[in-house]
């Protein structure tokens, strides 16, 4: 085996691709691909554009019987992206509006195209030879001799890790692990925990607020005595430890509230027995403070979370919205940033700007973007038609709920708001126009929900 830089043009994809039965021309396994993965292949193309191939996963091939072509033995998902972001017009007219996302992709990214036309792949002269290295990626964990996939806790501790995000689960199982009334059995159990059905329960705000939590940006906050929260959680996490427990047991809200309801007395907390003030997780395990349960003397390190009206950005560095779009993340970022007490125009024009090209990210994502445009810029429509038909969609979906839905329509609609339509536009264009830094934090606080729903939306496969 060697490794070589091969041009894309001299690249075939597969017609024996074991994803499918045998092909007889690289058109039909093309098509083929198209149709077997969609707008996966989308996704997996932006990805390169965005972040280049992987170096540690070198697309592996071999020679043709003429010496300057190659075909794909691992990796045809990637040369096919690369194929169609080359050229689109190989997308059928079924699939037109994955053509049209490609066009636009290939449109925005010339640069980075241009730099993908020659692949690092690792050239194996016998195909048989590559084999044993196809089947340890691609048949499972082989006893430790294949990947060994991470489960989902696994996965939260490196998104919590490399993009500073802690899931409200994984929240939870730090808080347990730093308590000296949780058992050690508990506590030793805690990485085999299904997370999938903490997070379930977490979801539902009749459970939170019964157990004595709140969610403020990401963060697991409370009020409430932390060991009266602790034992109530400690009855979730042993439930759902137990082998015998059935997520039908809390599948919807009615099941979930019926399972809360049924604690004994001495599993729930005591909600009347108040801390001195709201406290959360990071504020428990930070060295830098300590909380002494059932002690007179605690010492609670206030949290580091400005209040809203005091923070430095238009928008609380806590969020995170996973935008895969890198300028309307650069956007998204510099709202954070930029000081909206002394640069209220510049965050208000950023404002009008995100909301635009997020609206425009969700239209071309479903594909309703009007007059058939490739774009949803070059459709022509104005942004209130955009919105509207946005909160429609994602209301039909039931994506979003029916009062946000209502919320949000007044509030653009409204021509008083700050984030009205009308407003937006007149810090754009009307040189008389000002914002204020306080209304800006209050009507980006009531439209944050709809930025953190669709943007969920966005990134569902």
């Amino acid at each position: 085996m060697v490794v070589k830089t091969i041009k894309l043009t001299s690249l075939f994809v597969n017609t024996e691709n074991y994803r499918f039965e045998p092909l007889s021309s690289q058109k039909e396994a093309i098509d083929k691909m198209v149709e077997d993965q969609g707008d996966k292949l989308y996704s997996l193309a932006d990805d390169i554009v965005t972040n280049g191939l992987s170096p540690v996963d070198l697309i592996i091939v071999t020679p043709n019987e003429d010496n300057n072509k190659y075909i794909v033995l691992e990796g045809n998902r990637r040369i096919t992206s690369l194929k169609l972001l080359n050229n689109p017009t190989l997308i059928d007219d079924k699939y037109i509006s994955l053509r049209k996302r490609f066009q636009k992709l290939q449109k925005e990214n010339p640069n980075a195209i241009s730099e993908l036309k020659n692949i690092a792949c690792a050239v194996f002269e016998n195909p048989t030879e590559a084999d044993i290295w196809i089947k340890r990626k691609h048949s499972g964990e082989l006893n430790g001799i294949g990947t060994v996939t991470w489960n989902a806790q696994q996965k939260q501790r490196f998104e919590e890790k490399t993009e500073g995000k802690s899931s409200i689960p994984l929240q939870i199982i730090t808080l347990l692990k730093s308590q000296d009334n949780v058992s050690d059995t508990i506590k030793d159990s805690l990485s085999k925990l299904n997370i999938t059905n903490l997070q379930r329960l977490m979801s539902d705000p009749y459970v939170r607020e019964h157990l004595g939590l709140g969610i403020n940006n990401g963060t697991l906050v409370s009020k409430v005595e932390v060991s009266e929260v602790v034992k109530g959680l400690i009855k979730v996490v042993t439930d759902i430890l137990n082998p015998e427990f059935k997520v039908s047991e809390i599948y919807n809200r009615e099941k979930r509230k019926q399972y809360i309801d049924n604690f004994d007395t001495n599993q729930k907390p005591d909600l009347s027995n108040e801390a001195s003030e709201q406290w959360s997780v990071q504020d428990i395990v930070d060295n830098k403070g300590q909380v002494l349960i059932n002690s007179e003397h605690r010492e609670i390190k206030k949290t580091n979370n400005k209040k809203a009206g005091n923070r430095a950005g238009l928008v609380p560095k806590t969020l995170i919205l996973h935008i895969n779009n890198p300028k309307i993340n650069k956007i998204f970022e510099e709202l954070k940033h930029v000081q909206v007490k002394t640069c209220p125009n510049a965050s208000s024009v950023l404002l009008r700007v995100f909301l635009e090209l997020s609206v425009d990210a969700y239209l071309e994502r479903y594909d309703l973007v009007k007059n058939n445009a490739i774009t949803a810029c070059s459709s022509k429509e104005d942004l209130n038609g955009k919105v509207c038909k946005v909160l429609n969609h994602m209301t039909q979906l039931g994506t979003m709920s029916n009062d946000l839905s209502k919320g949000i329509r007044s509030e653009i609609n409204d021509k008083n708001s700050v984030l009205s339509i009308e407003s937006l536009n007149a810090y754009v264009h009307n040189e008389f126009f000002y914002p204020k830094a306080d209304n800006l934090i209050i009507g980006w606080d009531n439209i944050e929900s709809f930025f953190i729903q669709l943007w969920e939306s966005i990134n569902k496969e």
